[in-house]
């Protein structure tokens, strides 16, 4: 997937402002490139999971679909934990099959790391993050 830096600096920053919880949203985009990012409430208020706020779901499908975009990628942050899908997050990527999963891991707050994977059928694909 295509993203800007700054794509990605936003996602870091939300990562920061939700601590001690994980974050989450989506992210929007045309042709593999991504053009935006939705954050969404965690309804889990959780530092070890999340779980996207149903009404804050649609409201940012609804945005991204509204700027003529097309979902492209979910993304998270793990707090203490390495930029790496959870068994947790595979799990849930059941629902939303065909995204990118992207984790912001702030185990080193200093230093973020930023990792995306396919996450279909239950299984663990790293995907390439090209800085456009």
């Amino acid at each position: 997937m295509k993203i800007s830096q700054q794509l990605i600096d936003e996602m870091v920053a939300h990562a920061r402002e939700d601590l001690p919880n994980e974050c989450c949203g989506m992210i929007g985009g045309r042709d593999g490139e991504a053009t935006s990012v939705v954050r969404v409430e965690n309804a889990a208020a959780s530092p070890l999971r999340y779980e996207m706020d149903p009404q804050g779901q649609f409201d940012a499908l609804k945005a991204i679909e509204g700027a003529g975009e097309e979902l492209l990628g979910i993304y998270h942050s793990h707090t203490r934990s390495a930029a790496y899908p959870s068994q947790t997050d595979v799990n849930q990527a059941v629902a939303w099959p065909e995204q990118v999963y992207v984790i912001v891991s702030l185990e080193n707050e200093d230093a973020p790391d930023v990792k995306a994977n396919d996450l279909a059928d239950l299984k663990i694909a790293d995907v390439e993050l090209d800085l456009a």
